[in-house]
């Protein structure tokens, strides 16, 4: 009976336990189903989820119910099909696009000094107005745009300066000076700016655009006196390697007096095409164009006593007018060696046209130049170290050899920029230069900077430089009924060193010193009609800041002196040295937040300068268009000028508002800064910015 017992029992468990091949099936299949499929067609992110979840879902479902699902549902042939279908799917994917934007990196001996996202904030058209309030900077503006404009910054004259774009060199052929009215300003993506050396050195990158959406610009800006800027800006990627950029610029201002109108445009067309992630082609063309009027100054007696009456103001000239004329055409390729890594080699061929003339009482003056150039620059960097280096064969006509004895030119440049961290404390910045004519003409530079910064927060740097410059073209060459150049100049020798320390104050804070001394051996003036090499002669300047930069606030308060000193007899020398200190008082102050909500974001301040000393400012010389400093006739009076900005934006649209000298008849009539050109009186300026993404 026991044993009849035992035997049904073990014949019962026979029958509901699953064989062995059964245990195996149901450990295996889904086990080795929900490994593999996600690792081929899930990436390794999603693929932790698709391993957890599964089993759990194994865990909770009964084993019969499992095993008999499982064995029905995935047989060989239907497991072959649904590994089929998840290959296809794969292959089906599409892998999004993903842009390198190419990154076009400045020598770390330049410092950043705008941006694209500064400068939308600013009612400005010409970027020569930035200095104005700049800390160490003393401006000769002339009461309009699109005027060659002299400035004293630190121990730079106007013409120490030096400006390049895009490769391109901004500084007129004739003069040397920087032609700031050139620039097409609301393209600009950054401003970059060497001021440690012998000669001032800029550099400005144009905006790139990378979306494939088409985006049109509009920027409107009127003013009273005639004073009226509007450009139009289209750009689209038609490829997702190709960008094309179109835009018309019509600018003009009047300045509220005779014979100051100015009337210009402005046209670029710019492409670049990405060949592969290593090269990319760039072109483009910028066509500029200026009628101006020519006062050559207004009759005075004395500064103090002029009326600054628009209807009584007599221009010396009231009949002279000129022309300008500029093209840049260009076309440069890029490389880099990968996608995360800058561009190290740009090679180009520039051609530019710069022309002009002008027609008044006394003569009539032509000059037209044509200059075809090759460009390579190339950036080696190992650890800190970084060498930079830029080579520019040109040639160069002047058409219409009526003001110039020569007229063609064959010439070389060479250039180096280095930079190099030494430990944690210190860093060296160098930058060396050479240039050459086949006319015998040559100039060299070679400055340094050494900064030094033992604590956070505290930064000192020495700096200093010598520079042979050679006379410019008109100085060597000019030749008119008035005014006459000599071949036989010597070299302006200059020697040049400065000392500045900042030290920050909490987060937001910082105050900072900087010194300048500039000895000047032959330097080119002007007298009585002839260019001559003057006696040796020194520039000092000084300048102080305390400099506010928070979320909600930025500002500045800062004063400059420079002085010019000569133990000379010579007329210039001593008209210099006796041309008076030039103290320029400077503040800004901005409150910056979001309004409504965080709907809109305003900026909203003002900014001042206060000449309180009596001085002789830079002298215009309107036939040559060329500055002179220290030797105008004038001593130019006391002076104030106060400006109130407001700017607000929403999403894609900016409203830029501007009141212009508001002190303007409150305890003087009106200012100059350089004697003989009024700058406008009180008036009210409106801006918009407006970007379509249809």
């Amino acid at each position: 009976m026991l044993l009849s017992s035992i035997i049904a029992l073990v014949f019962s468990l026979l029958q509901v336990a699953p064989s062995q091949s059964q245990q195996d099936t149901l450990s295996a299949a889904p086990v080795d189903t929900m490994t593999t499929v996600p690792q081929d067609t899930l990436s390794s992110a999603p693929q932790d989820t698709s391993l957890t979840a599964p089993r759990d879902s194994l865990s909770t479902t009964p084993r019969d119910t499992l095993s008999s699902g499982i064995q029905d549902t995935l047989s060989t042939a239907q497991q072959d099909s649904l590994s089929q279908s998840l290959q296809e799917q794969e292959a089906e994917e599409q892998i999004p696009d993903t842009v390198y934007v190419w990154d076009q990196k400045f020598p770390e001996s330049f410092d950043m000094s705008e941006t694209d996202s500064t400068l939308r904030w600013v009612n400005l058209l010409n970027l020569f107005d930035k200095f104005h309030k700049e800390k160490g900077a003393v401006t000769s503006r002339m009461g309009t745009v699109g005027r060659m404009d002299g400035i004293l910054l630190h121990a730079y004259s106007t013409r120490h300066m030096n400006l390049e774009m895009e490769g391109l060199n901004y500084n007129d052929p004739l003069t040397g000076n920087v032609n700031w009215n050139r620039l097409p300003i609301h393209k600009i993506a950054g401003f970059y700016e060497a001021d440690y050396g012998a000669s001032y050195r800029s550099r400005i990158r144009l905006r790139e655009h990378y979306l494939i959406q088409p985006r049109t610009y509009l920027n409107f800006d009127e003013s009273d006196f005639d004073y009226r800027s509007l450009e139009f800006s289209y750009t689209q990627n038609f490829l997702k390697t190709t960008n094309l950029e179109l835009s018309f610029w019509d600018r003009r201002d009047g300045g509220g007096y005779r014979s100051q109108a100015v009337r210009g445009q402005q046209v670029t067309a710019r492409v670049y095409h990405q060949l592969n992630h290593r090269w990319l082609l760039k072109a483009g063309f910028i066509n500029n164009g200026l009628d101006l009027g020519e006062s050559f100054g207004y009759q005075l007696n004395d500064p103090a006593l002029f009326s600054f009456n628009t209807f009584v103001a007599s221009p010396v000239e009231p009949n002279a007018s000129s022309e300008y004329g500029a093209k840049d055409l260009y076309v440069q390729i890029h490389h880099r060696a990968d996608t995360v890594s800058s561009v190290s080699t740009k090679m180009g061929i520039h051609y530019q046209v710069d022309k002009r003339s002008l027609k008044y009482s006394a003569d009539t003056l032509s000059t037209n130049f044509r200059r075809l150039e090759m460009f390579a620059r190339h950036r080696v960097s190992i650890s800190s170290a970084e060498v930079i280096g830029t080579g520019r064969l040109s040639l160069m006509s002047e058409q219409e050899k009526s003001n110039l004895t020569e007229s063609s030119w064959l010439g070389g440049e060479m250039n180096v920029d280095a930079s190099q961290k030494i430990g944690t404390l210190f860093e060296l910045n160098g930058h060396g230069s050479f240039k050459t004519w086949n006319d015998g003409r040559s100039t060299s530079e070679l400055s340094g900077r050494l900064i030094f910064r033992p604590i956070q927060g505290f930064r000192l740097s020495g700096f200093g430089g010598a520079i042979s410059r050679a006379p410019d073209i008109q100085a060597a060459y000019w030749e008119s009924d008035e005014f006459f150049g000599s071949s036989d100049l010597s070299n302006e020798d200059s020697q040049f060193i400065g000392l500045q320390a900042e030290i920050d104050f909490w987060r937001d804070l910082t105050f900072g010193v900087r010194g300048d001394i500039r000895n000047t051996t032959n330097a080119v003036f002007l007298q009585e009609g002839q260019f001559q090499n003057i006696d040796p002669y020194t520039l000092t300047s000084g300048t102080a800041w305390f400099s506010l930069d928070s979320r909600i606030f930025e500002g500045q308060i800062s004063g400059t002196l420079k002085t010019y000193s000569s133990d000379s007899f010579n007329p210039v020398n001593s008209t210099l040295a006796n041309s008076g200190e030039r103290i320029w008082l400077k503040s800004h102050f901005y409150w910056k937040n979001y309004l409504f909500d965080r709907a809109t974001f305003v900026k909203a301040g003002f900014s001042g300068v206060f000449s309180p000393n009596p001085f002789r400012t830079a002298e215009f010389i309107a036939p040559l268009n060329r500055w002179q400093h220290g030797t105008n006739e004038f001593i130019n009076p006391s002076y104030y000028r106060v400006d109130v900005d407001l700017s607000a934006r929403v999403r894609w649209f900016m409203i830029l508002l501007k009141w212009e000298n508001v002190l303007d008849q409150v305890q003087q009539l009106g200012y100059f800064e350089s004697v003989g050109y009024p700058m406008p009186g009180r008036r009210f300026r409106f801006g918009v910015r407006v970007l379509f993404t249809n």
